[in-house]
């Protein structure tokens, strides 16, 4: 994979987690030199990978790193929301690894599940230096409060788990990973917080609980009109976080 000639800018990878194989798409900054990297996480079930993210940011600059979770999209093993911060912390362990990577510039951003995995993951993951979430959920259960028949036709039938263990697993993780916690102890790290007006999934009183709790130097935007999947207003989500990240991590001292 780490030729010498010049790379094209995309790669496939495959990394281990717990001996499941997990596969992604590295997009890469022009230049052999060490980048900062975004590591991105998309939600349950991922219809949305945030692809145009990762083309934004290689264009400035940006390594960025998209993977899925086990038990869904190409990725080895059972789906369990119990293991995502696990994959996660694969992910950053893959990344600090690569030579083409500035293993002192990592950031994550996540989006809705997402979000929350970025949230619960770097609250013990220090090599996680900036932290961004997109319609995320202070409270995974509390978003995800559905039949298991509406369990199956909006997530299980493309996941590798079925309605009953997706419960099993919702009712766990409710337990012990709380993303409300968990952003205290990402301070003083920066914390962008971004959530629609219109999303129907999470409401947007999750996201002012989460900035509310984060306090200082933590950013909360509410984008009018935006739905979970910030479906209209991608450019706009686009501009914002790559803005934040170099913001972000100049204010850390460190060029990105």
């Amino acid at each position: 994979m780490w030729a010498t000639e010049p790379h094209e800018g995309i790669t496939g990878v495959t990394f281990d987690s717990d001996g499941h194989r997990l596969v992604g798409t590295l997009y890469l900054a022009r230049g052999e030199e060490r980048k900062p990297t975004v590591l991105l996480l998309h939600g349950c079930p991922g219809l949305e990978k945030n692809l145009d993210l990762a083309v934004r940011l290689r264009d400035r600059g940006w390594n960025a790193l998209l993977f899925h979770y086990r038990g869904c999209w190409g990725s080895a093993g059972r789906y369990d929301l119990r293991t995502i911060p696990r994959d996660v912390t694969a992910a950053v362990d893959f990344l600090a690894g690569c030579p083409l990577v500035d293993g002192d510039r990592i950031a994550v951003v996540g989006h809705s599940l997402g979000g929350w995995a970025a949230l619960v993951t770097a609250a013990a993951e220090p090599r996680l230096r900036a932290v961004g979430v997109c319609g995320a959920p202070a409270r995974l259960a509390a978003s995800l409060r559905l039949s298991p028949d509406q369990l199956e036709r909006e997530f299980t039938r493309f996941l590798a788990t079925t309605p009953e263990e997706f419960g099993a697993q919702l009712a766990s993780v409710a337990e012990r990973m709380d993303g409300l916690a968990a952003v205290t102890a990402i301070r003083p790290r920066p914390l962008l917080v971004v959530h629609g007006t219109w999303d129907q999934w999470v409401p947007v009183a999750q996201a002012r609980e989460l900035a509310a709790r984060a306090g200082s130097p933590s950013r909360y935007i509410e984008m009018a009109g935006a739905n979970h999947a910030f479906s209209w207003h991608r450019t706009e989500l686009a501009g914002l976080i790559t803005g934040w990240l170099g913001a972000a991590f100049d204010s850390e001292g460190v060029r990105a």
